[in-house]
Formats: C-alpha cells, structure tokens, sequence
C-alpha cells in the first residue's frame, strides 16, 4: 500500500531492502534498522517520514553533528517536497521551528524542550547510550513513531536501544540484495569541539599567524597544529622548554597552562563505548598525548623509542591486548596485530600515512563490522588536515571510506572557506598560500576542485593567471572590459574515437594577443561533449581571459 506514494520521489528509486525496511517501520511504528554504511540509511529515512507527514503535527529528525544536519536537510529538500526546517547551534533560524520536519542535534532538541512530536527519526542511534543527549532525549520525548538508523549497535547496547526507540532489524553485509552497494567497513567521524577559553586561545595564535612571517609563520602553525590536532598537553609540553616557539607565545603561557589537557578524551571514551571490538588500536602522533592516552586507557602503548628487546616484549603485550596505542612509529613495518577498530586522533595530510593507518584495520569481515573513525576539532587546523588526508589518500587509489558529500562539507568549513575570503579580487595562487598560510600544494589541490565545480573562475590580469569567486565574474567584467576582449583562436583537441557521445574532450589550447603579448595556454576538460553542444563550447571559449572547467 505504500510504495504508490514513493513514486513522488522522482530522482531515486528505493532498494528492494530500503522498501522492506519502511514497510516494517511503518509496521511496527517502532524500529531501529542496522545497515551497512553506503546501503541509504537517508532514504529509509526520507521515505518514513515523506509517509506519516501528511498524517501527523510534528517530525523531528535527530544528527549527530551540525554538519549531518545540514547534508540531512539538503537531502530531505532536495528528493522531497516535505515543508523541512534546520536548525543547529550556528544556525538558529526561530522559522525552522514552525516546519513540520525539524532537522537539528540531541543538544538543540533538549535546550530547546522538543519533547511534544509525533515522529523522530534517529540518525546514528547507537549514540543513544551512557550520558549522551540523545539518550537523555529520547527518554524525554513522547514520539508514538519512531525509527532509529545505524550501521553498527553493539550488543551491549542493544537493550538501551530496544527500550528508547524500538525493535531491531538488521541487514548484514552479506545480504545479497546488500551486497553490491557497500564497502567492507564503516567510516566515522566524530568531532570534538573546543571549549571557550581553548578556541579564544587557538584564535589569538591564528591572529599573530596571520600578520607574521617567514619562520615565525610556521611555528604558528606547528602551535595551532598541535593545540587542535593532539591537544593542549602537546603545546604544553612544546611551550615547557626554551624554544623559539616558547618565546612567542610567552604571553600566552598562563592560559595555555590552564587549559584541559586532552579536548579529544572525552569524544574518544564515546567512541570506544559505542562500538563493539575485539581489539582496537588509536594512533596518536605526539608521544606525551599517547602515554597519557594508554594509562588513562590501562592500553599498551607502542611507540619508537624501545630497544630490540623492549620491542620485542612490546609487540607480545600488544597482541594479548584489547585496547592499543601507537604513534607514528606503529605505521613504519612494525607487525601490529590486525584491528577491527581502528581510531585516528592525530589527523594527517600524507596519503601514505593514511595507507598505513588504513592497514591496520584487515581484520576479515565477520560478525563484526570493521570500522575506522576520525576524531575532528571543527573549524581548526585539524579538520584542515582530516580534508587534506582523505582527498590526497583518493588520489594514491585508496577508499578512506568516508562518504565524499561529508568530506565537501567539511572541506568548505575549513581550507576553501580560507581560501574563498579572499577571493573578491583575482589574486593569483602565490598570493593566495601567502594570505591563507596554507602549503601552496594544497592551495593548488583546492582551485582545482573549486574551479571543477564553478565556485572559482581563472581570470587573467596584469598579475598574470588569477583566481575569482565565480559570482564576482559579472561585476568584474563590467569594471575590467579591457580583458575580456575576443579575437583569440580556439583548437579543440580529442582522442578521436567514434562512439557516443561522439567526443571525448581532452583539452582546449587557447592561443591570443593582448597588449602586444601572445599567450598561450592550454585548458584541461576532461569531459563527453555532444557534436551539438559544440557551438556553445566555442562561444564559452570565446574570451578565453575567463573560463570554469567544464566537466
């Protein structure tokens, strides 16, 4: 009787198991689902409230992170026409109050008393244990429908779950009708939020990063780096000797000295609660951060600085061992035991170290799902360098598993949202590391993909090739005519084969004259191009000062 109303949703088409998993939620009225990561826990979502809106007053959908809120809610109103609100702590619309759909946090549905609707929709439920907001919610709100939505709830847990939201169901990994469209293991990030005084201190830094230079520039950057990536025991212990580092953040020591150690600690007892494992390995850069990390832990801790024999005893404690802690020196040929759970507190730019890390978690798939988790600081360096790691480990061949929407979201939270301030002028990409104070390597990466996705323009002007925020582009050709002046000749280069789409486009070399000068340059595309889209290519090419990637 329900999928006729499924039909309104016109650019997907449910799974035979999403229709099964509705059915019975819808059913029951009551029902946590397990499905692996990848398989559209969303749409299961969608399609469960997109049914009981008509009928009911309220629906509150619950995420995690402020970032899920926000790719829930663009979900929701993109394959759906539900009257749907967002709401988290930076954005506090009161309109999205009055929406029949709410999508917003636990912490936002508490603070703001949302215990009066019909349906609740519970995005990673397996949350729902210990002192989390969400459980503090769920055993608060009077919902008669409710759906959980998870890829993995340990056992231990099962019960909470049973009593807050439902029944469970679950549909494993070597489901047939499952099986083709997920990965061998689940991805997470969890983020770990600074406190007020531990973001007033890490801005300061920023702001002094900002205006300094050369060698300085970068001591800044080491300070940022291990305050929001290890924690302020890290810079504690960097700040403690007499160091260039030191004396520049002198000033600053006292408040640095008050701040907890560990941001992460908490987030990281949470991880380790709502999962099962058999053995779990948490890697940490900073020696200091994983002792302190593996004593409070009662973990074995692996680290670099041991003899042979040290080591040797080392690796025989570990392998007894549930709950491992290692530093760099873990990822280099050292034969740790393969993990079902493996933790990343210290984020990392380089794809090989994100190859080793990934490594460690072979554990062959079984009973218990293998899963990889990333603990973030929001807004910080550290989320730079989560953004960073994941996109250089695709271009190395290597899945990190993280759904590539949220790393987008996470992407422009952090190192474009740097890049795209500065970008109301055409500053050419040397200007931009300078200003943003990121390695000119990832700036590159960055316009790249910003110009693949017609965010950014490439202009050129008397400072040579430049980039512009794209929805500049009107207002500056009307301020510069000068440089968008045709008259330049266009070859379209193809591989030459003859099937459809009748061309595949390589490139666009663009040959001009301006102020005397030729130019010369060749636009990579990449991209299937129509015989009839053709004209619209070089009328597009035609003041080939200005150009979006097309593809």
């Amino acid at each position: 009787m329900w999928p006729g109303r499924w039909q309104s949703i016109s650019k997907l088409k449910p799974r035979e198991y999403q229709k099964r998993a509705v059915k019975e939620a819808l059913r029951r009225e009551r029902l946590a689902v397990i499905m692996p990561t990848g398989a559209g826990k969303t749409l299961v979502g969608l399609l469960f409230v997109e049914t009981l809106a008509p009928k009911v007053k309220k629906v509150l959908v619950l995420e995690p992170t402020r970032i899920l809120v926000e790719q829930t809610y663009d979900f929701y109103r993109r394959y759906s026409d539900l009257d749907v609100g967002m709401y988290h702590g930076l954005v506090k619309d009161e309109s999205a109050l009055k929406r029949k759909v709410l999508v917003t946090t636990p912490e936002s549905a508490l603070a703001l008393g949302l215990f009066d609707v019909d349906v609740v929709v519970v995005d990673e439920c397996h949350h729902a244990v210990g002192e989390d907001p969400l459980r503090k919610f769920l055993e608060k709100v009077g919902a008669k429908y409710r759906l959980g939505l998870s890829a993995h709830i340990p056992s231990r847990h099962r019960k909470v779950i049973q009593k807050l939201i439902g029944p469970i169901r679950e549909w494993r990994y070597d489901d047939p009708l499952i099986r083709p469209y997920v990965a061998q293991w689940v991805a997470e990030v969890y983020e770990a939020p600074f406190d007020e005084e531990e973001r007033s201190v890490y801005d300061e830094i920023e702001g002094l990063r900002t205006v300094s230079e050369g060698r300085e520039k970068i001591l800044y950057r080491l300070a940022l780096t291990y305050l929001s990536r290890d924690g302020a025991l890290a810079l504690k212990e960097s700040i403690s000797k007499k160091t260039k580092l030191a004396a520049l953040l002198s000033h600053l020591r006292e408040r640095v000295i008050k701040l907890r150690d560990l941001h992460k600690w908490e987030i990281l007892q949470r991880v380790l609660e709502q999962h099962d494992y058999e053995k779990a390995l948490i890697f940490i850069d900073r020696v200091v951060v994983a002792r302190r990390v593996a004593q409070l832990l009662g973990a074995v801790l692996i680290t670099g600085r041991r003899s042979v024999e040290e080591r040797k005893k080392e690796l025989e404690e570990a392998r007894k061992a549930r709950i491992l802690v290692s530093t760099s020196a873990g990822e280099e040929g050292v034969d740790l035991p393969t993990v079902d759970l493996l933790v990343i507190w210290s984020n990392a730019s380089s794809p090989l170290r994100f190859i080793q890390r990934r490594g460690r978690a072979l554990r062959p798939a079984g009973r218990i799902p293998k899963s990889v988790v990333f603990i973030v600081t929001p807004d910080t360096i550290d989320l730079d360098l989560f953004v960073e790691g994941v996109y250089a480990a695709k271009n190395a061949g290597v899945d990190v598993g993280v759904l590539t929407g949220l790393v987008e979201r996470y992407a422009r939270m952090g190192v474009r949202r740097k890049i795209l301030e500065f970008l109301d002028e055409p500053l050419p990409e040397e200007w931009i590391a300078e200003l943003t104070g990121l390695p000119r390597s990832t700036v590159q990466r960055h316009l790249r993909i910003l110009c693949e996705e017609g965010v950014v323009a490439v202009v050129y002007t008397e400072r040579g090739r430049c980039y512009l925020r794209s929805d500049l582009l009107p207002s500056f050709a009307e301020n510069r005519p000068d440089l968008f002046q045709g008259g330049a000749r266009i070859k379209v280069k193809t591989d030459g084969r003859k099937r459809a789409p009748p061309f595949y486009l390589r490139s666009v070399v663009v040959s001009e004259k301006r102020n005397g000068t030729e130019y010369v340059y060749t636009l990579r595309v990449n991209c299937y191009v129509k015989k009839e889209a053709w004209p619209l290519l070089r009328k597009h090419y035609s003041t080939p000062a200005v150009y979006r990637t097309w593809g």
